[in-house]
Order: structure tokens, then sequence, then C-alpha cells
């Protein structure tokens, strides 16, 4: 890894505790605007896939080992989604060439069929009865207004970050 994509893979980790905290110390569920979910998204569309996929992989067990939240076991099917979500908005962004709404869209739709299957190995793993409705309510119905917030905040920064970062190679694209 060059020192550059260190120091933003460290930026957007620091982001993705930073940004949980506040919500949870607000009263804020994180279930419902998914804070965590916007550096993750973010990475991926500034890093290499194989890069955001990690920086996915380690915020929910890193937010569990500082603040206790998302608690254990539940961590554990979140760094499966929020990998998902890295890899694939960079892959489908940096390497298909998507544009940015057609690749947070579905990476999103991607990162939610990852966490229905990570909580369902889950639930078996421990024994646990799994239904699928009210983790369909929970990624789909109640989360409504983190995927608004996603949706509208993503483009935004990566907009932001694009004309006064002046990333290089990745002039965007938003359709």
């Amino acid at each position: 890894m060059k020192a550059r994509e260190i120091t933003q893979v460290a930026l957007l980790a620091a982001m993705g505790v930073v940004l949980p905290s506040i919500f949870h110390l607000s009263g804020i569920p994180g279930k419902v605007f998914l804070p965590m979910h916007i550096p993750v998204l973010l990475g991926g569309f500034l890093l290499r896939p194989q890069v955001a996929l990690l920086l996915g992989l380690i915020l929910p067990p890193l937010n569990f080992l500082l603040t206790g939240m998302p608690p254990f076991p539940n961590f554990i099917a979140m760094m499966f989604e929020l990998g998902a979500y890295g890899f694939f908005s960079s892959l489908l962004y940096g390497r298909v060439g998507w544009g940015v709404l057609a690749s947070l869209l579905s990476s999103m739709l991607l990162g939610r069929l990852v966490s229905i299957l990570a909580n369902w190995a889950l639930f078996i793993a421990l024994g646990v009865k799994f239904n699928l409705k009210i983790l369909l309510q929970g990624l789909f119905i109640v989360s409504l207004p983190g995927i608004a917030i996603q949706l509208m905040a993503i483009p935004t920064l990566l907009v932001i970050i694009w004309r006064w970062g002046k990333i290089e190679g990745r002039a965007p694209r938003f359709l």
C-alpha cells in the first residue's frame, strides 16, 4: 500500500469509529441511520477493491472493541456486509466502470444479500432460529433513513473530495 492509500484508510477508519459513536451518544440507533456504512461506501470509491473490503471487515470488530457496538454476535455478520459494500462499490466503479449511482445502489443491494447469508450462517452456528422477515425489515425498512442519507451523502462527499482533493485517475462518473 502506498502512503496515500494508508492515509485514506486511516481517515476512513477513524470516521467509521467517530460517526457511530456520535450517533450512539446522542441516543440515535445506528440500525436506523447506518453511520458505519458511510465511510466504507466512500472508501469503495476511493480505494482498491481489496483495500475497501479490508476496511469494511475491520470496522465492526474495531467498533465493538472500542465502544461495545455493534454488540456480539451482530458485528460478525456486519463484517461481511460492510466488506461487501466496500468491495463491490470499488469493483463496480473502479474496475467495471459503472457510474457512482449504479455502483452505490448495486453495492448496497449486494451487501444486504451478503448480510442475509452471513446472518443465516451465524444463526445456524449459534443454534438460534433464523427469522428472515425480521432481518429483511431491518435491512430495508428500519434502515430507510440511513439508506436515504447514503444516497445523498456519498455522491456529495465524492464531488467534494474529487474537486478539492484532486484524486488522480478517478474522474467522477455519476450515471
